[in-house]
């Protein structure tokens, strides 16, 4: 059986080549709500190739405030979204091909294949993959991208970005039908902003010229955010 890939999925919203030298896909905030708007109906379907479409509008909703200008350092803190996203959109088309995605993301998108997912869970874990897993990588890539150091002020970017990620996913998660779903939603903001993310972005900052100890922690932060979503996804069943 072939399946049809949104075309969304692939052009991501604007013309390949704007994210950066050798990137495709959204290249400012702005972008990122334009890309994930397109997904928009196909994603509430639960078409493969659109997204999981409670993550779509985690997403969008995170670059929204951010593309209005409510971030330490507008530069890095735009940049680092549009990461985010980055990574995200490639996750969902290598997943409508088929192709090998990190598994915290074949977790989600396989969870969200099934229409009776209930879309305050899909939050949660949506938050907890991109807080968990994609978050530290993308603050080394961006800080490679704009000749940056980490530092103090992309540490407080990095916390605003968690804070409001937490936030955005406890109030869409509150506001479930589930119970359970909206008694887990209470601890998120807890669990997101322990400080591990900034932790695991430092120590793959220094490990980023070892491209097999890079590997490995990668890796590690994949199969620890699998973990965690699918507890979380199990939890709701």
């Amino acid at each position: 059986m072939i399946e049809t890939i949104d075309h969304g999925a692939i052009c991501m919203g604007e013309p390949a080549g704007n994210g950066g030298p050798g990137r495709s896909g959204p290249a400012t905030p702005a972008g990122v709500v334009h890309a994930l708007a397109r997904l928009a109906t196909g994603a509430d379907a639960h078409r493969r190739g659109a997204g999981a479409g409670p993550v779509n509008r985690l997403l969008s909703a995170l670059a929204g405030t951010v593309g209005g200008g409510r971030a330490h350092d507008p530069e890095f803190g735009g940049a680092l979204v549009v990461e985010l996203a980055r990574r995200y959109l490639q996750a969902v088309r290598d997943h409508a091909r088929g192709t090998a995605v990190p598994r915290v993301w074949q977790v989600v998108l396989d969870a969200w294949a099934d229409p009776g997912a209930e879309p305050g869970r899909i939050t949660l874990v949506g938050a907890h993959a991109l807080v968990g897993h994609d978050l530290p990588p993308a603050v080394v890539s961006t800080c490679t991208l704009l000749g940056r150091t980490p530092g103090p002020a992309e540490r407080g970017d990095l916390q605003a970005t968690v804070a409001l990620l937490a936030y955005l996913a406890c109030d869409a998660a509150g506001r479930s039908a589930d119970a359970a779903t909206r008694e887990e939603a209470t601890g998120l903001e807890l669990v997101l902003a322990r400080g591990e993310p900034w932790r695991q972005a430092e120590h793959l900052w220094t490990v980023r010229g070892r491209p097999s100890e890079t590997e490995r922690d990668r890796d590690a932060l994949d199969r620890r955010a699998a973990l965690v979503v699918r507890g979380v996804l199990a939890a709701g069943s």
